[in-house]
């Protein structure tokens, strides 16, 4: 190979796209080139991709660089992205399809860094068995945008991590952690911790129910006590005042009672076990144990929440309140797991939840005029100008610009496992 012809013609691409002028370009023709370099990103990520593998030869032979050295190095990338691209390598040297899909432009990148940042977290024991679902992964990939793909392997680890249930559930809970510290540049105390899937919901349901409550009557809380500041609704400042009123106030305090622990599991694998449609979660996404939930249900009072197969869930208030009943926001958690707007990865917790047609303008509290929003998308909606059309009958979602022309149309997951 003429390294040297190789590297000209590298050179002048990139002349080339330097050069170019895009003042003049239509709506039309923006959206052209745009779909045009999405496939000069995919090959140059490619060739980035190969010549780390190709260096990662050379340097277990003795003759070459370390790949973080060359790439953080020669290829100026930051230390993180060096990583992330050795990952990448890594994942399509065991997953043949999956590159041969790259190479072709089925997939990108983004989806390559999904499924690696999937297998990096994924016990190291049970990587070689992700490796060898290569084609159903591949076949995942390709039907689905990135965003779309992030929610696909937790089915597949679950599914994976089955046999190790137990083993899986124990190290959780041994590996649960506090930290707290007073940060001395700022003189405020900081909590972190790190708690298995039971115990976290446990301790989240806890917050939430105190939260929604200070929510109702936030007088007292607010410095100044203006009852129009915004921190009236911002969830993590109510949350915060919350975990302090459950654990400082003692007695006084207002229990929540039994912490509501909500997990999402279809009727087949509570009745027969396991299957390959088999969904057991918790209300977040966090795969559950199928045996954990059935203890769970043993020492539980049970709250169903029945949810048809288009997602609706009939539960109404009309106008005799304005915020979403604890009720209808367990039912939408049980639809909804993030942000309603497609591709939006905020947590339901952390959403505010949207009358789709406005309260001030007649708008009723009722399943069908009711969306989480996070709090970019809420903003958009409200002070943006876009606009929000709510399908009562299967919950498609509809956003439009503020010109009113479609932008996108969306449903939510429900309980339906991600399909293959």
């Amino acid at each position: 190979m003429d390294v040297e012809r190789v590297c000209e013609r590298v050179r002048g691409a990139a002349a080339a796209f330097s050069g170019l002028d895009v003042t003049s370009l239509d709506a039309a023709g923006v959206r052209r080139l745009l779909g045009e370099l999405r496939t000069v990103r995919s090959g140059t990520a490619q060739l980035e991709v190969a010549l780390t593998a190709r260096a990662a030869e050379l340097h277990a032979a003795g003759a070459g660089e370390n790949p973080v050295d060359l790439l953080t190095g020669v290829g100026s990338m930051p230390q993180r992205r060096a990583q992330q691209v050795i990952r990448h390598a890594e994942l399509l040297r065991r997953m043949p399809t999956l590159s041969a899909a790259l190479r072709a432009g089925k997939v990108t990148d983004d989806h390559v860094d999904v499924l690696a940042s999937a297998r990096r977290r994924l016990d190291p024991g049970l990587r070689g068995e992700l490796d060898g679902l290569d084609a159903e992964l591949t076949r995942a990939a390709s039907r689905r945008t990135p965003d779309e793909l992030a929610l696909h392997p937790r089915f597949v680890v679950r599914r994976l991590e089955a046999a190790e249930s137990r083993d899986l559930d124990l190290r959780r809970r041994r590996a649960c952690r506090l930290s707290k510290h007073v940060d001395p540049a700022s003189g405020m105390y900081k909590l972190s911790g790190t708690f298995d899937p039971e115990t976290g919901a446990r301790i989240f349901s806890a917050i939430d129910i105190t939260a929604d409550s200070l929510r109702q009557h936030p007088r007292g809380l607010l410095p100044g006590d203006d009852p129009n500041d915004p921190l009236a609704t911002e969830p993590e400042f109510l949350a915060a005042h919350a975990l302090a009123r459950l654990v400082t106030h003692g007695h006084a305090a207002p229990h929540p009672g039994v912490p509501e622990v909500i997990v999402l599991v279809d009727q087949d694998t509570m009745a027969h076990g396991d299957h390959e449609a088999t969904v057991a979660e918790y209300h977040d996404g966090t795969p559950a144990n199928v045996d954990t939930i059935a203890r769970l249900c043993c020492e539980a009072i049970l709250t169903t929440v029945i949810v048809s197969s288009n997602g609706t869930v009939p539960l109404a208030v009309g106008r005799s309140r304005r915020t979403a009943t604890r009720e209808q926001r367990r039912a939408l958690r049980a639809v909804h797991r993030t942000c309603a707007i497609d591709g939006c990865q905020t947590p339901f917790d952390w959403c505010q939840i949207h009358h789709i047609h406005d309260w001030n303008n007649g708008g009723l509290t009722d399943l069908d005029n009711l969306a989480p929003l996070c709090h970019r998308h809420h903003h958009q909606v409200h002070e943006g100008g876009w606009a929000l059309r709510l399908n009562a009958t299967d919950r498609t979602l509809t956003l439009m610009r503020p010109d009113g022309a479609t932008y996108r149309t969306m449903r939510p997951p429900g309980l339906r496992p991600d399909a293959a």
